[in-house]
Order: C-alpha cells, then structure tokens, then sequence
C-alpha cells in the first residue's frame, strides 16, 4: 500500500500480511512515513494484531519492545457514534450534479503473476452549500485491475465472509441486508450533510454500476480531486506520533480526521483547484497463499510481556 495522504499530509507506504483460519486473524503492518516532515522525525515501524473471535480477545503485539495489550471485544452500541441521530441533522448542502460510471478499459496487464483487466471507476459530484452558496466539485477515479476468480481466491473470500460474518455477531450487529445498506447511508448523509434522497440514489446508481465489475482486486489506484470556491489548503503536516503509539497508532490518527476533513471541504474549506490530488493510494496484492497455518501464529508468543 502506498498513500499520498490528504493533501500531502500523512502521506506513507507500507506492506500488510494477513491470515486468516476460521475465526481467528493474524495482522502485521509495517509502514513508514514518506512526507517532507513526517519522513524524517516518526521513522518506521511494525505492529501485530491477533483477533480471537473465538476468545472475545484482541491482542496487540510490539515486536520491538516484545510487549503486548490485550482488549476485550465488546459489542457495538449505537448510541457511542454521538449525541445527536444520525442522519437527523438539516441537510447542509444540495447535490447539484452526480455522475458514476464504470467502463472496462481493454488494457491488460500482469501484476504479481496475476493475470488482469482494467476497469476505470469515475465518480463525479458537485454540491452546493445552502447557506454560503458556494459550490464543490469532487472527481474521484479509481483504475481496479482484478483477475478471474481462482479456486485459491474463491477459498480466500470464503475465509474472509466468514470471519467478517462471526466478527459482526460478536460485536451485536446482526443486520439484514437491507438493514446494514441504511445504516450505512445514514452514516454517510450525516457525515456529507446532503439529504438522504440524494444519498439513496447515488447508491443505487453506485450498485447498478459496479456489477459490471468482474473478477478479484488486485491494483486499486485511487485520486480524489478537490475543485471549489473559498477554498484553502493546511499550512503543516500533523505532529509526529509519540512513540508508545506505534506506528500504525500514528497512521490511524491521520486518517481518523477523514471525516473532519470531508466535513469542512463541503462548507467549503478545502485546498484550490489546480493543487494535486487531495487524497491518492494505491494497494497491490501481492500473493495469494491458501495452504494451512499453524496453529500457534494466533497465540501471543511466550517471550512477550502483558503491559
């Protein structure tokens, strides 16, 4: 995975190697920061997860200092998100214009041994704000390269769907389908501000599209733009983060204000037009491995120390 971060900020690159064996998951995610800034005072590091399900336990490992947490997996309460409903808020702005499409290049190419097509994915919204008037235009292009479905990536999905699917009954979301897509469009209209009829047709559109997508992921490429009026871009990086964070501690803080940041390009506060992307990535899949995995990779190993 490589991220250019939000307008240049938090901007880094790393590798992710997950396995997976019914309901139990092992993470590690090695990552480093490549900004002007963050580059030089975080350095790099390399941090586990061990979920078990199976357990109610997550544990948290830090091979440098051989030391781990342990967290409890609790179930979900709707009423953490905050005080007021979701989705209950005025509508902020109006969409004025939506496009989604998604068109099948014809170019070919072999990535890590898989074999793959392109789709290019362009999502286009302009919105306007209904108090200042001011008006925001996003483009958002993905260029997904997927392979056919191997007996090896058919096992894969099957092993993911099912740890997602214990996970979620763990954790007391035990939605319908139709529960979990309003939910999540909920969730979207308050963080966007725009009204819920708008969101709803954009999803649909979005479904209608995507099923035109055949095979598995293996290169996304991901470039937002930003275009609109009274806009402007942050002056510094973010601070470093403290060591006893973790790297990847650090990582998630930074993208944990993607929802401010959202917020505030929609009222017109995000970087001018003409600027670079504000928000680019791109994640490979490397390999694919289904072979079996022993049974003490989901085990804290002994020469770790609880914090």
């Amino acid at each position: 995975m490589k991220s250019g971060g939000f307008q240049g900020m938090g901007a880094f690159e790393g590798d992710t190697v997950s396995r997976i064996q019914g309901v139990k998951m092992w993470e590690s995610t090695a990552t480093k920061f490549t900004g002007a800034i963050l580059s030089r005072v975080a350095g790099g590091g390399e941090q586990i997860a061990i979920t078990r399900i199976d357990k109610g336990v997550l544990w948290a490992l830090d091979p440098k200092k051989k030391t781990y947490t342990e967290t409890p997996i609790e179930p979900f309460k709707l009423g953490e998100m905050g005080d007021k409903e979701v989705g209950k808020e005025k509508p902020k702005v109006r969409v004025a214009k939506a496009e989604f499409t998604v068109k099948k290049t014809g170019a070919s190419e072999t990535i890590n041994a898989f074999p793959c097509e392109e789709y290019l994915i362009t999502w286009l919204v302009e919105m306007e704000n209904l108090e200042t008037k001011a008006k925001t235009r996003d483009t958002m292009t993905t260029n997904l390269w997927t392979t056919p479905e191997t007996a090896a990536i058919k096992k894969l999905q099957a092993e993911q769907a099912a740890f997602s699917k214990a996970y979620m009954k763990k954790i007391g979301i035990n939605l319908s389908r139709t529960e979990m897509k309003q939910f999540g469009m909920e969730a979207f209209t308050a963080m966007s501000g725009a009204p819920q009829k708008d969101m709803e047709k954009e999803f649909n559109r979005f479904k209608n599209e995507m099923a035109k997508i055949k095979g598995y992921p293996i290169r996304t490429v991901v470039n937002w733009k930003v275009e609109g009026e009274g806009m402007t871009a942050p002056k510094a990086e973010p601070s470093a983060p403290e060591e006893s964070q973790g790297i990847t501690g650090g990582i998630g803080g930074v993208f944990g204000g993607l929802k401010g940041a959202i917020s505030k390009k929609l009222i017109g506060e995000s970087k001018p037009a003409g600027e670079g992307p504000f928000f680019s990535s791109t994640v490979e899949v490397k390999a694919i491995n289904t072979e079996s995995i022993p049974a003490d990779t989901f085990e804290v190993p002994s020469e770790y120390v609880k914090k």
